[in-house]
């Protein structure tokens, strides 16, 4: 061991130098099976920045799958290192995506992996390269490729690569891929930095897209709040309820250069009453700033010092009340002083409106702001607790195309069944969403009112409907299928007739009910493909002599068995033969018999 390595060994803690021993004695080296695993328990498991460093840049080792994996996975990577490794796993997660995408988005999805290519650190792309191939082909019969990253010299400078990098590298641009893309990117990536570009940009949807990413933290909105010059980012933010009533967050708002002077001034006021009310009252001035301070508060303010005084001073929530109530007096007698309003709403503000989207209980107001033309208070009532399935469901169909198809993005309304079964019945709503919620609708009856529907236009989510109900029949055993049989009025023979009509004994087990339904009985007189047994058994059927129709229905059909037809032609009247008499359908044995 030379100098240079012992004064390092020297830097290193005792936990990190055992592990180190081990890294430094299979580096020089190419690892075998058992140390490959060892290598990838390393990479998953240590806390050691500097060690994860040095594994990061060893290129022989990054050339297996696991290991790259379990180092852009550990939160204790060097973030500049991680954010590299972590775009070779996006890499591969786009290719593989574009292997099983359709013929006519594939260029597009290869233009997607080409420009992020280009944006690897140039260390990693031989790697990339060399994982590709490996994916791609076998070169040997063992299964490894022969052609490896060089091995690295015997005395490394152990300095050099356990260097944790003090600046982050140039973030990678999203400014090659598309609207589509972008927008997907803002919603799902992992890197700080980017991320923060997208809350900070000028398009209101990637910012919306970007605060909907679950890696948003409270320092990462602070610090784009600080950089941010576009007035609607911190409107966004002030409406959303995770960050409304953080105190870091409104800090923010206090100092960001960008922020519009309105909600400043509203959110100081708050925070000046709250250090009142905390200081309390010393005399009479004291009392007099606090009424102030109260009188100018703003109606979206009441919650955060509602907020505080629960979690502070819950004597002071009466004293917040009050004024909280003097304040909807005087709203309501404002509302009462106006003239018949030709224009709903016209004197209701948008803070207003928010505050009533996240607070109201009755349904009326509920779904007056489901309906309000601003989106931002339309999804802020999709938040509301009071909001439930039978109300939104019922709503839905005034819903234009961008609202249905919010709804059927949600996370927590789009998994509900009844909100679900309305959304595909919504004449606006796209086929891919469609055909999402489709495939979480349980049971037989949704698949039936699909089919049944005239307002679902799309052919396919009919037809995967269909396919949806005949999975679902012929999984069945004969009780479950009598029972969806007699629940859908004989609608499944109509979408079935095939599965059902052919399955002899499911058939002639419900026929055997002396309680069923006519109209299922008149289907199966009716149907060419009911089988001849079923046509007799239905010819001996309680229910037959007070239906004439189905007694019509077994004299028409070609499969009714001789000595039924003759039975139950002798059972009708003169005028009854007359009539159907008439008809080219009746079998010839019945006319030569009249």
């Amino acid at each position: 061991m030379t100098v240079e390595e012992s004064a390092f060994l020297e830097s290193l803690a005792e936990s990190e130098r055992i592990h180190f021993r081990h890294l430094a004695m299979v580096r020089p080296q190419l690892p075998s099976e058992s140390q490959v695993h060892m290598l990838e328990g390393l990479a998953r498991s240590l806390a050691s920045p500097r060690l994860l460093a040095l594994m990061a840049r060893t290129p022989h080792w990054l050339a297996h799958w696991p290991i790259l994996l379990g180092l852009a996975e550990n939160e204790a990577t060097p973030e500049v290192i991680r954010r590299d490794l972590e775009m070779v796993v996006s890499l591969f997660d786009q290719m593989r995506e574009m292997d099983q995408a359709p013929a006519s988005e594939k260029a597009e999805r290869s233009d997607s992996v080409k420009a992020l290519y280009s944006q690897l650190n140039a260390g990693l792309k031989p790697v990339a390269k060399l994982l590709a191939k490996q994916l791609a082909k076998t070169v040997t019969a063992t299964g490894t490729t022969q052609e490896l990253p060089p091995l690295p010299a015997e005395h490394p400078d152990w300095e050099a690569l356990t260097d944790i990098p003090a600046e982050a590298p140039k973030q990678p641009s999203s400014a090659g891929l598309d609207r589509g893309d972008r927008l997907a990117r803002a919603r799902q990536t992992a890197q700080p930095e980017e991320l923060l570009g997208f809350l900070v940009d000028e398009d209101i949807e990637l910012r919306q897209a970007a605060l909907q990413n679950p890696l948003v933290s409270e320092d990462l909105v602070c610090r784009a709040l600080s950089q941010c010059q576009e007035p609607a980012f911190f409107e966004e933010v002030y409406a959303e309820a995770r960050w409304y009533f953080r105190e870091p967050v409104r800090e923010s708002l206090l100092e960001a250069p960008g922020c519009p002077a309105e909600l400043s001034r509203r959110v100081a006021l708050s925070q000046q009453l709250v250090a009142a009310l905390d200081q309390g009252t010393l005399g009479r001035a004291d009392l007099r700033r606090i009424v102030s301070l109260f009188t100018q508060l703003e109606e979206g303010e009441y919650q955060f010092v509602t907020y505080w005084a629960k979690r502070q001073s819950p004597h002071l929530l009466r004293v917040v009340k009050y004024f909280y109530d003097r304040l909807q007096r005087q709203r309501s007698g404002l509302a009462s002083a106006l003239p018949e309003r030709g224009e709903e709403g016209r004197w209701a503000t948008l803070e207003e409106r928010v505050f009533l989207a996240t607070q109201a209980t009755q349904e009326e107001q509920i779904s007056q702001v489901l309906k309000d033309p601003d989106s931002q208070v339309f999804r802020l009532a999709l938040e509301n607790p009071a909001l439930t399935p039978r109300l939104l469901a019922s709503t839905l169909p005034a819903f234009d195309h961008h609202r249905a198809e919010a709804v059927a993005a949600h996370a927590a309304w789009s998994e509900d069944p009844m909100v679900a079964e309305a959304l595909v019945h919504h004449p606006l709503l796209s086929e891919a969403s469609a055909l999402r919620l489709l495939a979480h609708l349980p049971g037989v009856k949704p698949a039936i009112e699909v089919l049944r529907d005239p307002r679902v236009l799309h052919l396919e989510v009919k037809r995967r409907a269909l396919e949806t109900l005949r999975a679902l029949y012929l999984a069945m055993d004969i009780p479950d299928r009598i029972t969806a049989l007699r629940t859908s009025g004989g609608e499944l023979m109509r979408h079935l007739p095939q599965e059902v009509l052919q399955d002899e004994e499911t058939l002639r087990r419900m026929v055997a009910d002396r309680q069923l339904d006519p109209g299922i009985l008149l289907r199966l007189a009716r149907n060419k493909l009911t089988p001849r047994s079923v046509l007799e058994q239905i010819a001996g059927h309680p229910v037959l002599m007070a239906h004439a129709a189905i007694m019509a229905e077994l004299l028409l059909n070609p499969k009714t068995p001789r000595d039924a037809s003759v039975r139950i032609w002798c059972l009708l009247s003169e005028a009854e033969q007359q009539q159907l008499l008439r008809s080219p359908h009746l079998p010839s044995t019945l006319r030569a018999m009249a």
